[in-house]
């Protein structure tokens, strides 16, 4: 607020009078006129507010100016009274300088330019300058020198006070920064005790850090060391940013510096409102941070100076992140070798394993796309056993096994394949579906020497696997190929101990079990099996007669007759001596004694020749047929009931096929 003296306040009054008394005897427009430029200044007299005295005051005289020579005292006055607004009164009343002159004079406007430049020497003169903290005094007259030292001493009182108030101001926003910085540093902490995964903690630190430092995104690389590089662990999906950058060699001088640079070379696309700092401890660097902020330099240099406060802390979070999260990794890593290898002792067979261990490795890489190829037994190719996501497969035009493919390149130098940027070797990566697979590793799946396997991991993503994605696969792959093949030298030795050493046909002892599981399985779901109990006819007359050599092999011929002649899931068993034993499943009695008699027919009619190969002879078979639930409801009535239909073929002559009745 401007404030005017006595006297000021008397002269403001005259000068509205003497408007208002002059346009007394003007004619009505004038007097509307006159009456409202004197209430102006009469309302600016009674009122002296700063800004709206001098916009009333020149409102006034401007209206004057039109019709009264009232206009060139009062416009001098109102420049001289508003001493801190006098330029602006200058400037504001230069128009009305324009439509006097035209008014008095035709040649108005050499008179206006004239009264424009004395307007202006004049507001610039009487202008006051403010130095800073200092008021306007606001006065055209003198106080007395005793009031004047009083109202000196007031101001100099009420400039201490407003000191004093803005330092308290300063300390009370320089404690609340402060005490956002600490909350934000715990906060930081915290996370990296609780965070859930070093993605999921990243990105809760990073956005801790746009909130105190006031930036738009972050971005953050931690440090991969094996190869020597700053991996991608977060970044806005608006931003798109390098996945690595590879380090410079930590001898180097400037090391620093030199990261910065490759940092600033891969984000040289993203805005110009964007910050880098590296984050590094006692061990060395740990990761760095781009800041993405609005283009304006004091809010950059702000969430510089915030950042600054918080770095150490966010370096030593993001460590913890790592090492725990190296942990975590070495705990899955132990825990899918474990799985491993349990798949084969749960699994009959290697085939029904694939799927469970192809499962257990893309959740430990992780990675959307596994494909595990086995070596098929009979025709020694490598064929796709289990898959995770699309299958990593050849090519219609690729089937033939090129040597430059990516199979072919593992299977022939049994090593490893590491491409995380498919795209660099476009000769080797031949797949129908190629445009899924940006990064590609594989390995060998060796067992003796051999390779009996590849295992194949793919992403989408260019340069998204590192050297320890590699080694985690072909840790896995190794497990899987050792407990491989510990399950078939356990099925090997197995199998050995349930089949008869000559004829190389199951013996009685896994008989026994068989019969308990058909049993089993025949009474839970209502079904019937036949067995077929054959006795070679003569047997002892043979080995008499060719010798006991000659007789082993009769045994042996016969066995694998009768097991060419019959379906896989119909076995033959050695039961004693020359006698043999068919277990036929969910086969009724009608069609096991033609199956029997089919079989009977077959040696009969089978050249037999010694061990020498000098003599032919012909062999007969005798066979007695039993059914379940017919003829018995456990094994041994089964047993006894086939037994005793075998002596019945014996009885009526041999070389034929007998059933008891259901009676019997």
């Amino acid at each position: 607020m401007e404030s005017l003296n006595i006297a000021q306040i008397a002269l403001r009054l005259v000068f509205a009078l003497a408007v208002v008394i002059w346009g007394w005897y003007t004619p009505p427009l004038q007097q509307m006129i006159t009456g409202i430029a004197g209430g102006a200044l009469l309302l600016t007299a009674v009122k002296p507010g700063g800004r709206l005295a001098v916009l009333l005051d020149v409102l006034a005289v401007s209206v004057l100016q039109v019709y009264s020579p009232l206009w060139l005292p009062l416009g001098a006055w109102t420049i001289a009274v508003h001493r801190r607004y006098a330029r602006s009164a200058a400037l504001l009343l230069i128009p009305a300088l324009f439509i006097r002159a035209w008014l008095v004079d035709e040649s108005f406007l050499g008179w206006a330019i004239l009264l424009g430049l004395v307007w202006g020497y004049l507001g610039f003169t009487l202008s006051e300058q403010r130095k800073e903290g200092e008021e306007d005094i606001g006065l055209l007259l003198p106080l007395p020198d005793d009031l004047r030292e009083q109202w000196e001493q007031e101001r100099e009182a009420h400039r201490q006070l407003r000191y004093q108030y803005q330092e308290l101001v300063g300390a009370h926003r320089h404690l609340l920064a402060q005490r956002q910085i600490d909350r934000a540093c715990l906060q930081i902490l915290r996370i990296a005790l609780t965070a859930e995964g070093q993605r999921e903690g990243v990105r809760q630190m990073l956005s801790v850090l746009c909130d105190v430092t006031g930036a738009e995104e972050g971005a953050l690389w931690v440090l991969e060391e094996a190869p020597s590089a700053l991996r991608l662990a977060y970044a806005p999906a608006s931003r798109e940013v390098s996945p690595v950058i590879p380090l410079p060699h930590t001898q180097e001088k400037g090391f620093a510096q030199a990261v910065l640079e490759r940092l600033r070379n891969a984000l040289q696309a993203q805005d110009a409102g964007m910050s880098l700092s590296l984050l590094q401890d006692e061990k060395g660097v740990v990761g760095a941070v781009a800041l993405f902020h609005q283009q304006d330099s004091k809010t950059e240099f702000a969430s510089d100076e915030r950042f600054r406060q918080v770095r150490e802390t966010l370096s030593l979070a993001v460590r913890a992140v790592l090492e725990h999260h190296a942990i975590l990794q070495q705990n899955r890593m132990l825990n899918a070798l474990y799985e491993i290898g349990r798949l084969l002792l749960e699994s009959q067979s290697v085939e029904d394993s694939a799927g469970k261990f192809t499962s257990v490795v893309a959740e430990l890489l992780p990675a959307p796309f596994i494909t595990l190829y086995l070596r098929d037994r009979d025709t020694g190719t490598l064929r796709i056993a289990a898959c995770v996501g699309e299958p990593i497969q050849w090519a219609d035009d690729d089937q033939t096994g090129d040597d430059e493919s990516v199979l072919s390149r593992i299977v022939q130098n049994a090593q490893p394949l590491y491409l995380p940027h498919a795209s660099a070797e476009p000769r080797l990566i031949r797949y129908a579906s190629k445009r899924l697979f940006a990064s590609l590793i594989g390995a060998p799946l060796l067992a003796r020497e051999r390779v009996e396997g590849v295992l194949l991991a793919g992403h989408p993503q260019p340069g998204y696997f590192g050297e320890h994605h590699l080694e985690t696969l072909i840790s896995a792959a190794n497990q899987f190929a050792q407990v491989m093949e510990v399950s078939r030298l356990t099925r090997s030795v197995g199998l050995l101990a349930l089949t008869d050493g000559l004829t190389g046909l199951f013996n009685r002892r896994y008989l026994e079990l068989r019969l308990d599981e058909e049993v089993r399985r025949s009474q839970r779901y209502g079904k019937r099996f036949s067995l077929i109990l054959i006795d070679v006819d003569h047997f002892k007359r043979i080995n008499d007669t060719w010798g006991h050599a000659t007789g082993d092999l009769v045994l042996q011929t016969v066995g694998r007759i009768l097991s060419d002649n019959l379906r896989e899931t119909e076995l033959v068993f050695r039961y004693g001596g020359e006698e043999l034993l068919i277990l036929l499943p969910e086969t009724p009695l009608k069609q096991a004694v033609e199956v029997a008699r089919r079989l009977c027919q077959v040696v009969a009619n089978y050249p037999f020749r010694t061990v020498d190969g000098m003599k032919t002879f012909r062999v007969t078979l005798s066979a007695g047929v039993a059914e379940y639930p017919t003829h018995g409801t456990d094994k041994l009535t089964l047993l006894a009931a086939a037994d005793r239909a075998l002596y019945l073929a014996k009885q009526q002559g041999r070389n034929r096929v007998e059933m008891l009745s259901p009676a019997a």
